[in-house]
């Protein structure tokens, strides 16, 4: 029997979601795609991997065997794949990486394009997803490694977590004719008066004290808001929210740096417990190939450069800074 290793993965995405609907999204195809793909696998092994019911597919006790030994294979052959790019040069192939909405447009995007200003020929897939979808994507072989805010993956035991150097402080933002623009550093029960809009979900670490602000704010005499009244999965669409309504955000400054220049946005304060450390998350005994190494270190380089013009930021444009109000009269003025 010959082996599609192809089919393998699917079934164990599969597997994963426990869903052929989800299982398709994950892997970009069709469901009818990925039905037809386990049945031919099925008929390949001679028995029924899944059992389907209206509530999703759960693996038969043949099935759970045979899954279990096509990770063992799948693994082996990502090794060997990697120890033939280990040997090669970097003339050409394929990396695929991810990183959560922020890294992903403030350093990742950078490094990138540094990337394949030296590696022309090698094809770069950048995910921007939240952690949890990063997540079942280096599972499943689909990522060579991602950034993100880790707090929530400390404790996954196959995970190799390596923290970034620098800390990125969170800003509340909003445009420059907000009621809050020229009141100095607020607190986040102040600015949680106002619709708050997001482009990730939020880590818990930073979760629990921005509700406890959120309850204050609504304990004010605030009319109760859901929080967050507004979440999208990019950065994009925040901006023009932003822009048009009385809606407040938080992001690190590299992501609203030509914002801020430009004087459409103002910052309105940060708490100490506001901020995001990332780290590059890969899998525990998977080898890297020359590619995702060099790539990491440009990773590094960018985020390094980056801390460095959010500092610069912060003290030309933070709460109080003379070049930030002298920003925002300027451009009330007009």
């Amino acid at each position: 029997m010959a082996l599609d290793l192809h089919q393998l993965r699917q079934a164990l995405a599969l597997l994963e979601h426990g869903s052929f609907v989800r299982a398709a999204a994950a892997l970009h195809i069709s469901q009818p795609a990925l039905s037809r793909s386990i049945q031919a696998l099925e008929r390949s092994f001679g028995n029924e991997l899944f059992l389907r019911s209206p509530s999703g597919v759960v693996p038969t006790d043949v099935g759970r065997l045979y899954l279990e030994r096509a990770r063992d294979l799948l693994r082996m052959a990502d090794e060997l794949d990697r120890e033939v790019a280990a040997h090669g040069t970097l003339g050409a192939g394929r990396l695929a990486v991810g990183g959560g909405p922020f890294p992903a447009e403030s350093f990742m995007g950078e490094a990138v394009a540094r990337f394949v200003e030296q590696f022309p020929r090698i094809t770069v897939q950048l995910q921007t997803r939240v952690w949890d979808e990063l997540l079942r994507s280096l599972r499943s072989r689909e990522l060579d490694f991602f950034v993100a805010e880790t707090s929530t993956l400390a404790r996954e035991p196959d995970l190799e977590i390596v923290p970034m150097p620098s800390q990125h402080p969170v800003y509340f933002v909003a445009r420059r004719g907000h009621p809050l623009a020229s009141r100095g550093n607020m607190d986040a029960s102040e600015v949680l008066k106002w619709p708050f809009a997001t482009p990730s979900r939020i880590p818990p670490r930073i979760l629990d004290p921005i509700l406890a602000a959120h309850r204050a704010a609504t304990r004010q005499g605030v009319p109760a808001r859901p929080f967050p009244s507004i979440q999208c999965n990019s950065l994009a669409p925040i901006r023009r929210i932003l822009g048009s309504s009385d809606a407040v955000s938080g992001t690190i400054l590299s992501c609203i740096a030509q914002e801020l220049e430009s004087g459409e946005l103002v910052l309105l304060g940060t708490e100490p417990w506001l901020h995001m450390q990332y780290g590059i998350v890969s899998l525990k005994g998977r080898p890297w190939t020359q590619a995702a190494t060099r790539f990491r270190d440009l990773v590094l380089e960018a985020e390094a450069d980056v801390a460095r013009e959010e500092k610069r930021l912060v003290a030309q444009f933070g709460p109080g800074a003379a070049g930030g109000r002298k920003r925002s009269s300027r451009k009330r003025g007009r």
